[in-house]
């Protein structure tokens, strides 16, 4: 394996556990572990890239799955779909892999996160019920599904996928 790959999946799978630990426990994915990776991810993406070539593998590719991530992630964040911890968290990845790693991540991610929210509606409709609670399917969306948690199992999803297709 390349040893710059090896570093960029390193530095991503740290990165996830990191998410996937704080998105869990307390609800939050850090500006201080986002920031850093984005700019960790450029500045490997800006090595990979030489000699001439940024347009396939390198800087341009990874700055161009950050900016995606943001365009994408924006609209969704501005109309209350997702916080901003996770579209930061899209951003770093894009950076870190680049344009198609994001597309599989976020497609893995978005699979993970449906099954997760079913799980979790009908779990707090259970507990509702059960608690003699309102569990209206409006009341249930309105609470906390760990979003940050599915997109770090899809990125993890989509580094196996790509393991296997590489052996």
């Amino acid at each position: 394996m390349d040893p710059l790959r090896l570093a960029q999946d390193v530095v991503l799978v740290a990165f996830v556990v990191t998410i996937i630990v704080t998105d869990w426990r307390w609800r939050r994915i850090p500006n201080v572990v986002t920031y850093p990776t984005m700019l960790v991810g450029l500045a490997l993406a800006a090595i990979e890239g030489l000699p001439g070539q940024a347009l396939q593998s390198g800087l341009l590719d990874h700055a161009a799955g950050l900016a995606i991530a943001f365009f994408i992630s924006y609209p969704i964040v501005a109309l209350g779909g997702m916080k901003a911890g996770d579209g930061k968290f899209l951003m770093a990845v894009g950076a870190l892999r680049g344009t198609a790693f994001l597309f599989s991540a976020g497609v893995y991610g978005a699979l993970i996160g449906g099954i997760i929210a079913i799980v979790f509606i009908v779990a707090r409709r259970i507990e509702a019920a059960r608690a003699g609670e309102d569990s209206s399917f409006g009341r249930v969306l309105k609470s906390w599904i760990p979003y940050g948690v599915a997109l770090g199992l899809g990125a993890l999803a989509a580094l196996a996928a790509e393991a296997r297709r590489i052996s």
